[in-house]
């Protein structure tokens, strides 16, 4: 999985400053930052945050807005059903791939979902 060099808004640390500057400076950096990535070969490998982060994030993941989640979907499903059924509308899709393809032919493309 490749992640992106750039995190904006996190304190950065490579992993040989953390063992250079130990413990107890890498936790007071969280402390303050509420967060730390720590970088091999400018490249993200871990972020560490403190317990409490810990916990709200593991209270998030479990559900803590489920019924926003499931508004999330239901409105995502519905766009999607809006675009399968824009297909079949006025020959849509029959329509295109009953047309031969011809070189230099230009793409309109729909919008996204």
């Amino acid at each position: 999985m490749t992640l992106p060099l750039d995190l904006p808004g996190l304190e950065k640390a490579t992993a040989s400053s953390v063992k250079t500057r130990g413990w107890p400076s890498l936790m007071r950096t969280v402390r303050e930052k509420q967060a730390l990535v720590i970088t091999n070969h400018n490249h993200p490998e871990a972020v560490i945050v403190d317990i409490k982060t810990y916990q709200e994030l593991l209270a998030k993941a479990a559900g803590g807005d489920a019924d926003e989640r499931l508004g999330e979907l239901e409105r995502l499903r519905a766009a999607f059903d809006t675009a399968l059924a824009s297909l079949g509308r006025d020959g849509g899709l029959g329509k295109v791939l009953g047309q031969p393809i011809r070189r230099g032919r230009k793409v309109a493309l729909g919008s996204p979902l």
